[in-house]
């Protein structure tokens, strides 16, 4: 069976997103198999995209191989460390994400048990393809919805692996406390004054010195929308303010929205608002 190249090329790719401790590629391969089992420094999940049912064959530490037909939608999870060699005898469509075992742990962090995970293959998690899906449409509409997005999106795959794929399963704590006033002032005056910025999830949890996981909850607790809601929501308003009271030109008020560039700031202003910056600012 033909070995396929660690260097073949994805048809698509987060590299150029700038995410941090998660990628997705999406690869249509012929029938092959790994070029030699490997040791993983990452948590790996593949998921089968094909519509036709494909057989696969996977060893996992060196151990007797397994082989099962994959369905559409169907995923495999295999932990970081562990040994791995898949083959696959018919042409094959996955998505391959990569996520660092820290972002797991971050999870984890309210558990002094350390993290055993347990790989599984050809099962079905609608959470962890709904989330990969929702990565994917983000690489594809060009990164609209911002970092805070990927971020939430990387930490939900992380909290459902800690939950559904390791031995830990008591270890995400729910808690039913709200931000203090002082605190909500301090995080909504960093946003609105970083607009212009990459903001990160994590940047603005360590403003009130607590975890990515629990800031999220606690957020969404005190607001009633999620932090990246309150961004876009954010982002939106200081764009019309811009767009109707200056003399900026649309691709000075892209850069001060955190858009990476005109294009992409009109395809997310019109995404947000309903018509384009320019028919916007004719307004008046």
């Amino acid at each position: 069976m033909k070995k396929i190249s660690i260097r073949t090329l994805p048809i698509l790719s987060s590299a150029n997103s700038g995410w941090k401790n998660i990628s997705l590629k999406q690869y249509n391969l012929p029938a092959g198999e790994s070029p030699s089992d490997r040791s993983l420094s990452q948590h790996i999940i593949s998921i089968q995209l094909s519509e036709e049912p494909l057989t696969m064959e996977w060893q996992l530490n060196g151990e007797k191989f397994k082989t099962k037909e994959m369905n559409l939608g169907e995923i495999c999870f295999t932990p970081a460390n562990y040994t791995l060699l898949n083959r696959w005898h018919n042409p094959a469509k996955f998505l391959v994400i990569k996520i660092d075992p820290q972002c797991c742990d971050r999870a984890n962090s309210n558990s002094i048990n350390k993290l055993e995970m347990i790989p599984k293959w050809g099962i079905r998690d609608r959470q962890i393809l709904h989330t990969a899906l929702a990565l994917k449409a983000e690489i594809e509409t060009g990164y609209l919805s911002g970092n805070i997005y990927s971020d939430a999106l990387t930490l939900a795959l992380a909290v459902r692996i800690v939950k559904n794929y390791s031995t830990t399963k008591k270890a995400i704590a729910i808690s039913h406390r709200e931000l203090t006033k002082k605190e909500l002032n301090l995080v909504f005056d960093y946003i609105n004054s970083n607009l212009d910025t990459k903001i990160t999830l994590l940047k603005v949890a360590n403003l009130i010195h607590l975890s990515p996981y629990y800031f999220s909850r606690i957020f969404k607790q005190s607001t009633g929308i999620t932090l990246h809601q309150y961004v876009i929501k954010c982002r939106v308003e200081n764009a019309k303010i811009l767009l109707a009271k200056s003399n900026l030109s649309l691709a000075e008020i892209a850069l001060k929205t955190g858009a990476t560039n005109q294009s992409n700031f009109t395809a997310f202003f019109r995404k947000q608002v309903g018509i384009t910056p320019k028919a916007y600012r004719d307004l008046f």
